[in-house]
């Protein structure tokens, strides 16, 4: 008789690239800064979405700063 046990591995749920690159557009666009920073960050440590962390910190850091400029603009007027 033949006992079966999961592996880690096997457990694992497989989230394919390009909802992680949704998850991070949403995040970006939200919250560019903490959390955008931080979320693109953590991608770039992945060898799969290197990639697309790379993308998502630089459009971070670019909605960032419009968002700050915008957001002093207007606040101190």
């Amino acid at each position: 008789m033949e006992v079966k046990t999961e592996t880690r591995e096997e457990k694992k749920i497989s989230i394919s690239k390009d909802k992680w690159l949704i998850i991070g557009l949403l995040i970006v666009i939200l919250n560019p800064l903490p959390a955008g920073l931080i979320f693109s960050l953590g991608l770039q440590g992945s060898q799969e979405t290197k990639k697309e962390g790379k993308w998502l910190t630089i459009l971070s850091l670019f909605w960032g700063a419009i968002s700050i400029t915008l957001a002093l603009k207007y606040w101190t007027s």
